[in-house]
């Protein structure tokens, strides 16, 4: 009865489920959006993307139940259904954008905080790479000592994310204008800038942002064991992601009719501008911007960690990743991984040298979606795959099927520049893959040798066209 008591129940599976996912991407998204999105096509994209969100949640979902013990989630998956290389692969996508995320909470943060000293005012590139730079390293030695959950941190984390939302919603009803949202030649002109854009090509330009601000519904599944039924977990997945999708389609369509979409494009802090509008006034934008610093400084400290763990599990659990990263230190902390980690990220902050913090933010998110979502489709892949095998299982199969499109939709909507510059990242993780191999003395196989040859053509001739400027982000 005891054990009983600690299993988690179906809210606070909910609550756990919505704190996952909400991170930087809803602060920032409206300005995101609006930069290639109407406001009418804004609403359909994210119809669009939360169905499709919806679908590999379940995903996920069943792959949970069906088989609980690959313990490694995303990446066990892929090497499960397709073997050591591809599951590789995985890893390294999952790493690669999760690194990425890092970069981009970082620099929100920086923005934040420009916007917090005044409304135009942008902080000298360097200065903020150097002060980006001690905050990055305050916390590795934070972690290292074996700091690894921080309950009173979390719930202040939770409480600063949960806030802000709540102060939009509530007080933006008052300030919404039905002719702000309702900009003229929705369907061709570019409110933001004036350019011409197609329904078609709005509705992809959004769903690059959308999907970022789902990263982290995978995460759900890792409670499945802890939780009081597996039917609690996919409820949990599903209320949760509902909640999430509520209030982020709420959000959008309350700023994008409070704020004329010419000023919502130029704001660092979009949501603390549109309370500046509200009866709130300046008070209000204020307490968005704290509350905004306050939840991606948690989340970069949960997301260290994670990226971390992504290093270590297929080191640790099967060799696919050099012997170097499976080693911890006298706090249990796989200390090499997480060097590692920290390093990538160090590297990955010379972005912020551009005084366009807006842009780099952009760039670093819709790389990251990339990234991700190549594991993402592989376990839609497997999913299918496995229950294939079977009679019966329409509906599983049907949803595998669609989420894979739709995984497959939002790699082609991102665009081949970031595609590019993904295959790019993926042909770098070739390299830890010989040297984890070699030292199994394990051969590589002819096919693992021809898609190694095929993604490294490919990096070399996206990283030609990068460079002549024949493809741009």
């Amino acid at each position: 009865m005891a054990e009983d008591n600690k299993k988690l129940g179906l809210g606070l599976l909910v609550a756990l489920g919505i704190g996952t996912m909400i991170a930087s991407g809803i602060f920032n998204s409206p300005t995101d959006l609006i930069t290639t999105t109407n406001p009418m096509a804004v609403l359909i994209s994210w119809g669009i993307g939360v169905f499709g969100v919806i679908m590999i949640g379940l995903v996920f979902y069943m792959l949970s139940n069906k088989r609980p013990e690959l313990q490694g989630g995303i990446y066990s998956y892929a090497k499960e259904g397709f073997g050591d290389f591809v599951g590789f692969n995985s890893a390294w996508g999952y790493f690669t954008s999760s690194f990425l995320g890092n970069i981009a909470f970082i620099i929100l943060i920086f923005k934040t905080i420009n916007s917090l000293i005044g409304e135009g005012y942008t902080m000298p590139p360097i200065l903020a790479f150097v002060l980006a730079s001690i905050i990055l390293w305050i916390y590795y030695f934070v972690i290292k000592r074996g700091i690894r959950q921080a309950g009173i941190l979390n719930l202040i984390v939770t409480i600063a994310k949960v806030i802000p939302l709540c102060l939009v919603i509530i007080f933006g009803f008052s300030a919404f204008k039905i002719g702000i949202f309702n900009v003229t030649n929705w369907q061709t002109i570019l409110a933001s800038s004036g350019e011409t854009a197609s329904l078609g090509k709005q509705i992809s330009g959004a769903m690059g942002t959308i999907l970022w601000c789902f990263v982290g519904v995978e995460g759900l599944v890792v409670l499945s064991q802890r939780a009081e039924s597996q039917i609690s977990v996919g409820k949990g997945t599903i209320i949760s992601l509902v909640i999430t999708a509520i209030l982020y389609v709420a959000i959008s369509v309350l700023s994008m009719g409070i704020i004329p979409a010419k000023d919502l494009i130029a704001a660092q802090t979009p949501l603390a501008a549109v309370l500046a509008q509200t009866a709130l006034g300046s008070a209000g934008g204020i307490i968005v911007k704290v509350g905004i610093l306050i939840s991606v400084m948690g989340a970069l400290l949960c997301w260290l960690l994670l990226t971390t763990e992504i290093l270590y599990i297929p080191a640790a659990q099967d060799g696919l990743m050099p012997k170097w990263f499976k080693v911890n230190n006298d706090k249990n902390v796989p200390i090499n991984a997480f060097l590692f980690s920290m390093i990538a990220t160090q590297v990955g902050m010379l972005a912020m040298l551009s005084p366009a913090l807006q842009k780099a933010y952009y760039v670093a998110t819709h790389i990251g979606t990339t990234n991700i979502l190549i594991p993402y489709l592989l376990s839609s892949m497997f999913a299918f795959k496995v229950y294939s095998k079977e009679r019966g299982y329409f509906k599983e199969k049907l949803i595998a099927i669609l989420a894979c499109i739709y995984s497959i939709y939002v790699i082609y909507a991102v665009g081949i520049g970031y595609l590019g510059l993904a295959s790019i990242i993926y042909a770098i993780g070739i390299g830890f893959y010989l040297r984890a191999k070699r030292e199994k003395n394990e051969a590589i196989t002819h096919r693992e040798k021809v898609a190694m040859t095929a993604m490294i053509i490919l990096a070399i001739v996206m990283t030609v066209a990068a460079v002549t400027g024949k493809i741009k982000v």
